[in-house]
């Protein structure tokens, strides 16, 4: 096994959050069972999207929050899952307006069912030149090691050897850690067949929400070190305001499809959500993060369904 350092620790999470993400868009039903493939990862069985365009989105957005875990300014990552509530009706005429132009229908705005988190702020926030020195993960002298199986090479039916591929994302994790991030894979999946059904037409994104520090700025508006483009403002219903130091700004960011900008009921009224269910903690030497879902108030509404 390579020595653990907190880069490769890092990395270890960030596949394990790819895994998550997409693991619980199967259980939750965003997009039909057919388009995933079952698989194994630190021992469990996971589900990975067959899409192109759903895995290149999720790998970039892992991609851009492994880049805001370095810098240390992250507190929590949320897969938030919301459905769009019908737009409101078009003024008598049509869409075209009174000069003849047409315009766009308008689009309804997010309503927030269900934030699974993953509370990372007792991460430590290390410096550039400390990153590769290895750490101790407080091994499990009675922790199976996991054999490991690539999350991107799906199981078979048959008994054909595997084809050749990439090294699988579970390789060289430490053992208690791998079996710490099993637990939080079959959690997940316990968690999630005890909540109720979402209504068609669901949609996720990926948020983050910051350290309450005033020299930690949101990835946006060209704050040096942050990925151009990838992050934009989330809505105010999912914002926290109040960090210290900082009037008046919040402190989450969110990767952009457009929907997130739209303003919600009110700011920070979909944190915390109407009922919590935690999910998992793990632990493993310095490595502590807290998961759980948060239900929203929208979901129980049952106007969007």
């Amino acid at each position: 096994m390579t020595s653990q350092t907190y880069t490769t620790t890092l990395t270890h999470f960030t596949n394990f959050l790819t895994c998550y993400i997409h693991t619980l868009l199967y259980l939750r039903a965003l997009y039909p069972p057919a388009t995933f493939a079952p698989s194994r990862f630190h021992n469990t069985s996971v589900h990975q999207s067959r899409h192109p365009a759903v895995c290149t989105w999720i790998a970039d957005a892992v991609s851009a929050v492994h880049s805001e875990l370095l810098a240390g300014t992250v507190a929590r990552i949320a897969i938030v899952i919301y459905h769009l509530s019908p737009p409101p009706p078009s003024p008598p005429g049509g869409s075209n307006s009174p000069q003849g132009k047409t315009t766009a229908a308008p689009q309804g705005s997010p309503k927030i069912l269900e934030r699974f988190l993953l509370d990372v702020s007792r991460f430590p926030v290390i410096s550039p030149r400390e990153r590769d020195r290895e750490i101790d993960l407080a091994r499990d002298p009675l922790s199976p090691s996991s054999p490991g199986v690539s999350l991107s090479n799906p199981s078979s039916s048959n008994d054909a050897p595997p084809k050749a591929s990439a090294t699988p994302l579970d390789k060289d994790v430490e053992a208690n850690l791998s079996e710490q991030y099993r637990a939080a894979l079959i959690s997940l999946h316990t968690r999630c067949a005890r909540l109720g059904p979402l209504p068609k037409g669901c949609g996720f994104n990926v948020s983050m929400e910051l350290r309450d520090d005033a020299e930690v700025d949101p990835p946006i508006g060209g704050r040096a070190g942050a990925e151009q483009g990838v992050w934009i403002p989330a809505q105010e219903s999912l914002q926290r305001t109040g960090r210290k130091g900082a009037a008046g700004s919040g402190t989450g960011t969110g990767t952009g499809t457009g929907e997130s900008e739209v303003v919600g009921e009110g700011e920070g009224g979909d944190l915390g959500g109407v009922r919590v269910t935690p999910i998992r903690t793990v632990q493993a030497g310095v490595f502590k993060f807290e998961t759980w879902v948060e239900e929203g108030r929208a979901k129980f509404e049952g106007g969007d369904k």
